[in-house]
């Protein structure tokens, strides 16, 4: 019995625990993809710097991944603040305009599905994601395009 108890305590765990955050609405999860898409777009800028990327990793709750599964699969939060910080100290972000722009959403219960355009070398392409959220703090994102 004491077995079944702790059994159910522990799959109820992170339920009990998502119970305490708050839902956001539609438009406060649509205030958060510009949000994080505008860091996004400027920590890729040519004069960005660590603090720009240290404010966009703010978003981010500790147990953040991501994952593209057409560009090299899934990465915690420490893996991608690395990989971002190597490439900003190797000058590999250099644009002058944004990469993203916003085209659409849809809303779902802490999560938003988003389409967001890219132009790169001249050619525009746009791109799906979705952006899952803890509280206020994006957890997850999603990209599904190659």
């Amino acid at each position: 019995m004491r077995s079944l108890i702790f059994v159910v305590a522990l799959i109820a765990a992170p339920f009990a625990q998502s119970a305490d955050l708050p839902v956001l609405s539609a438009e406060e999860l649509h205030g958060k993809v510009i949000e994080v898409t505008d860091l996004q777009n400027k920590v890729m800028m040519h004069e960005s710097s660590v603090a720009d990327v240290d404010k966009l990793f703010s978003l981010y709750t500790d147990n953040f991944t991501y994952i593209h599964a057409a560009y090299g699969g899934t990465y915690t939060k420490d893996e991608l603040y690395g990989n971002t910080i190597r490439l900003l100290e190797r000058g590999m972000y250099n644009k002058t305009e944004p990469r993203y722009t916003l085209v659409t959403t849809i809303s779902g219960y802490n999560s938003i599905a988003v389409q967001r355009q890219e132009t790169h070398k001249g050619v525009t392409s746009r791109h799906l994601a979705v952006f899952e959220f803890q509280g206020a703090k994006v957890s997850r994102i999603t990209e599904y395009w190659k």
